[in-house]
This record gives C-alpha cells, structure tokens and sequence, in this order.
C-alpha cells in the first residue's frame, strides 16, 4: 500500500498559506490516515525451538511373546516369540525384525511384505506377554542398579530403589535417557529437586522402559576428588602453605 503522507505534506502547506481552516483539517486527517497505512516490514522471527520428541508407545524387546492376526487367511495367524537377536519367522516370508519397532510398526510391515503375496491382507498384532520392563540408574547412587520398571515409575522413585543420593549428588541436573524416534537416544535434565518438593508434574519425570537414570556430582565435588588425587602424587616432604575456596553461583555446587 503506498504511503499519502508526501502528497498530503504538500497540499497542506498550500491550505496553510490560503488560511482556510476548513481544508487545513480535513487535509490533517488526510496525513494521519494514509501514515497510519503505512506497511510495516515483516520481521524475520525464528520458531521457538521444539523439545526433543519422545516415543510414548511400546517398543517391542527380544523374549516379548507376539500373536499374529490374519483376518482374511486364518491358516497362517500365529504365535511367535522375538528371539534375542530382535527377529521373528512367518510363513511365506522372510525372517523380520521386531525388536525396535512399535506394534503398529511391526503390523505396518508385515502387511506390506505379505501384500505381494496375498490378494486381501488385514493383520493385527498382539503382544501377548512382555519381557521385564527395566531402567538403569546410575552416578551419584548409594547402589547403582538395573531397575525393574513396575507400572508407572519416575525418576525419584527409581533413584530411591537404587538405594538413593549421595551427600555430593547435584540433584537438580539429573538426567533421564530415553529412546526416541528411530531408537535414537534422546537426552532430557530434570531437577529432582522440585520433585521432592512437589512442584514437578509427575508425566515431567515419569520413565519408560530402559531409560537411564544419570545423577551428576556437584561441581565442588569433583574439583575436591580431582585435588585429592592430586595430592597423592606429591612427596610428604613438599608442603603447600596456601588454602584454596571454590565459589559457584549455582546453590546446589
């Protein structure tokens, strides 16, 4: 849209020197109309960036015991287990991989595969018994374990079954590993510290099968092992007449 502004400008200085306050005004709310019209570049604003997306469907595991489905072709439903080397065998085609795939994954792939051999497909898969379900915890843990996952667990739950923090864990940066698309490991930071006091939703911290649970130390605390072991390899007869303080603005160091 063009801007009258400079148009306008210029009749009103000839109303000016004429003297007519009729025309002055109208010509006055002329201007501001056509400023006020004045296109306004856009601004090139980036998105704000999305957090990493984490599958919160089932990912089938070697020993999950499968039923396979066929709506149209009875005679070939069967029941098959994943073996430890992820696959599964079917009748009339190849050997499948299994292990990392959704349920709808799987039904995807199989009907595509039998699609070339058969004139109707309609399969449905069943995952009939699941393998145990674990998470890993580690780091700053009085018992780093493997974790069995029992129905909905968080992050705090399983670091209390590993036995809970150490005096020197930093309990605000824990960090929850989890699969996401493609089986690709996503990493997200929690503060448990808010879980403790309640002010962390419990879907923010809840684990899915075989997260890994990471406590960190305090940053203190690792400059005070790294002297420490520092420390060993200088002979008693050297002394050092200083005293150091470390500062960190982070509460938790």
């Amino acid at each position: 849209m063009r801007c009258v502004c400079k148009g306008s400008m210029r009749h009103f200085r000839r109303a000016a020197r004429s003297g007519s306050t009729a025309v002055l005004f109208s010509l006055f709310l002329l201007f501001l109309a056509g400023c006020a019209h004045k296109p306004v570049r856009p601004q090139n604003i980036s998105p704000p960036a999305l957090p990493p997306v984490v599958t919160d469907e089932y990912v089938l595991q070697p020993y999950d015991s499968l039923e396979i489905k066929f709506f149209y072709n009875p005679e070939l439903n069967d029941t098959v287990t994943i073996r430890p080397d992820g696959k599964i065998s079917l009748q009339m085609i190849d050997e499948v991989r299994a292990a990392g795939l959704t349920p709808a994954q799987l039904d995807d792939l199989l009907t595509q595969k039998y699609g070339l051999l058969l004139n109707r497909v309609m399969i449905t898969v069943i995952v009939r018994t699941f393998t145990d379900q674990k998470v890993y915890v580690g780091g700053e843990v009085f018992l780093p374990q493997v974790v069995t996952l029992t129905g909905r667990m968080n992050a705090l739950q399983a670091v209390f079954l590993a036995g809970g923090f150490k005096p020197d864990a930093k309990i605000s940066d824990v960090i929850i590993v989890s699969r996401g698309p493609d089986n690709r490991p996503i990493a997200r930071e929690v503060n448990l510290k808010k879980a403790i006091s309640g002010e962390m939703d419990f879907e923010e911290y809840r684990l899915k099968p075989f997260d890994i649970v990471y406590v960190p130390r305090t940053r203190i605390a690792s400059i005070d092992q790294f002297l420490s072991h520092i420390y060993r390899f200088i002979p008693p007869q050297v002394g050092f007449g200083f005293t150091y303080e470390v500062h960190s603005d982070d509460p938790d160091d």
